[in-house]
């Protein structure tokens, strides 16, 4: 009795379900939208994470590529390297005694 209760209760769904094929694929349709757009929305959002995460970095090396010219431009004084100069290697300004010109023929 069972089995034939659920034989015409399959065969009433799939006559429904053939009555409204339109309403059916609409529904269908829905859904695929559905997920489409949900799935662009998570690419969306990790991309602008990604973004984020590059415009950090790049931040972060400009402010170290500034910091190594700030070094730079400090080791590079002109007072700093004729102490080191005279300092550490013992140079000292020619006289104009000791000065040479070399001229070439």
């Amino acid at each position: 009795m069972k089995n034939i209760i659920d034989s015409e209760l399959a065969k009433l769904i799939f006559k429904d379900l053939s009555k409204y094929k339109l309403t059916l694929g609409f529904l269908l349709l829905n859904v695929i939208f559905a997920i489409t757009v949900v799935h662009w929305a998570q690419l969306n959002r990790q991309m602008v994470i990604q973004q984020d995460v590059l415009l950090q970095q790049r931040d972060d090396i400009d402010l170290r590529w500034r910091h190594l010219l700030l070094e730079q431009r400090s080791l590079a004084e002109h007072s700093r390297v004729e102490s080191i100069a005279r300092n550490r290697l013992g140079m000292k300004r020619p006289t104009t005694d000791e000065e040479v010109v070399v001229t070439l023929p």
